[in-house]
């Protein structure tokens, strides 16, 4: 996932936060508020991107979206006054059994799907059918030769997770603010029936 970054004007939120609050122990919150805010409005924004990753590509292994050393998104957190969140997605290509694949027949390579609107590819170079194959670890994965002799075969593989996620990001992020907004709320009203946290 390329880096993006969406801003806002925290001194200017902090602000509003402040004329909302009742009392001044309150007050001494606001940076607080804005991080827990920040914090929910995020997670949000990963569920999003998750929900319309998912529904753009024909993953087969959902793992793949949760699993942090594969790619799979997670949040490092806005804390106190550092009021900056950050989703992060780092991940290299991964095997195209991850996605919706078909195995070979005695006639047709093995093939791939990678959007969910798109159909089935064969997965051919040269000549060389790509094939189902399960090595002696046991691990089974789609192959394909790398020249004309039997062996050696290589895994073939497919886009990388953070490359999926920065696909979906621009449009999942397009209402942040609103949502931002609506989850600052949520945090001055427990501020104000005392059931303010710590960022």
């Amino acid at each position: 996932m390329s880096e993006s970054v969406i801003q806002i004007d925290a001194q200017a939120e902090i602000e509003k936060i402040i004329r909302q609050l009742d009392t001044l122990p309150n007050q001494m919150k606001a940076p607080s508020v804005l991080a827990a805010a920040i914090n929910a409005a995020a997670n949000e924004m990963k569920r999003k991107i998750g929900q319309k990753t998912r529904k753009r590509y024909a993953i087969s292994d959902k793992k793949i979206l949760t699993d942090k050393k594969r790619g799979g998104m997670y949040l490092e957190r806005a804390k106190g006054a550092d009021t900056s969140a950050t989703l992060i997605s780092r991940g290299g290509m991964v095997e195209v059994m991850a996605y919706m694949t078909r195995r070979n027949t005695e006639t047709t390579a093995a093939m791939l799907k990678v959007l969910n609107e798109s159909a089935m590819t064969a997965l051919e170079v040269d000549g060389r059918k790509a094939f189902e194959a399960t090595f002696k670890s046991g691990h089974t994965a789609i192959v394909q030769r790398v020249g004309r002799a039997r062996l050696p075969v290589k895994s073939i593989m497919a886009p990388a997770v953070p490359m999926l996620y920065g696909k979906t990001y621009e449009e999942a992020t397009q209402d942040y603010y609103s949502i931002l907004q609506k989850h600052i709320q949520r945090e001055v009203e427990r501020v104000m029936d005392g059931f303010g946290r710590a960022a």
